[in-house]
C-alpha cells in the first residue's frame, strides 16, 4: 500500500448500519465479547498488554465471524482466544446489511463490530504483514486512530456517514476514544492481493 489510509469508492446506508448495531444491542447481547466477561480466555501476550493499561479493558464487541469451535460463545474481535479454534466462519450475526456486503466482498474475512467506550483505548501494536484492514464507522467523533512512524505520529478522523476506509495496519498504530460517545465500527480484513479488487467497488452497496 502506498497510503496509510485510503477512503474507498463505495459507501453504505449509515441508517441501515445503525439499525443493525441496535439489533445487536437489543437481541444479541449474549454474543458481545468483553474483557470483563471473557478476558481470562486470551493468550498471555495480549492479556498482559491489555492489563498494562486499564483503558484497554473497556473495548468490547461482536465477532460477526468467529474462529471459535463453539459458535454459541462470544468470540473476541481479535484473534487472541485460548479456546479451541478453527477457520473463521459466519455466526448468526451475519444478516441483513452484513450479508449484502459479504456478497460484494467475498474475499473479506474476520468481520466484527468493535465498540470503544469513552476513555477506551487499544495500545500501540501492528497487525499481520499480509493483510489490510477496512473500517466502516457507525458512530465516531474526533481522531479515531493514530499511526506511529519514525518521522511523526499521524491521527485520522473518519466520518461516520457510511464511508469505508482501508487502513495499512501493518504500520504501528493505537486508538483512544477521547470523545463523549461510544465509538462503534464495522471492521474486516483482506489479504493484500485483493487490494485492487476492493478499490474497484463503487457506489452505494
Amino acid at each position: 500500500m502506498n497510503n496509510i489510509l485510503t477512503k474507498l469508492n463505495f459507501a453504505v446506508d449509515i441508517n441501515e448500519l445503525r439499525d443493525y448495531y441496535k439489533t445487536l444491542q437489543e437481541e444479541y447481547a449474549f454474543l458481545d465479547w468483553s474483557w470483563e466477561k471473557s478476558g481470562g480466555e486470551v493468550i498471555a501476550q495480549w492479556y498482559n498488554a491489555a492489563h498494562a493499561d486499564p483503558a484497554n479493558l473497556l473495548t468490547h464487541g461482536w465477532a460477526i465471524q468467529s474462529n471459535l469451535k463453539d459458535l454459541s460463545m462470544p468470540c473476541p474481535p481479535w484473534n487472541i482466544s485460548t479456546l479451541e479454534t478453527t477457520e473463521y466462519r459466519n455466526t448468526q450475526l451475519a444478516f441483513g446489511i452484513i450479508t449484502r456486503l459479504q456478497e460484494h466482498l467475498p474475499y473479506a474475512y474476520r468481520w466484527a463490530v468493535s465498540v470503544q467506550p469513552k476513555g477506551g483505548k487499544v495500545s500501540l501494536h501492528s497487525d499481520q504483514e499480509d493483510e489490510v484492514t477496512v473500517w466502516i464507522p457507525i458512530y465516531t467523533d474526533g481522531v479515531v486512530i493514530t499511526f506511529v512512524t519514525p518521522d511523526k505520529d499521524t491521527g485520522f478522523c473518519l466520518t461516520s456517514d457510511g464511508s469505508a476506509y482501508m487502513l495499512d495496519t501493518t504500520v504501528p498504530h493505537t486508538t483512544t476514544n477521547s470523545s463523549e460517545q461510544d465509538r462503534v465500527t464495522i471492521i474486516f480484513r483482506l489479504n493484500k492481493k485483493h487490494i485492487n479488487d476492493i478499490l474497484k467497488l463503487e457506489g452505494k452497496l
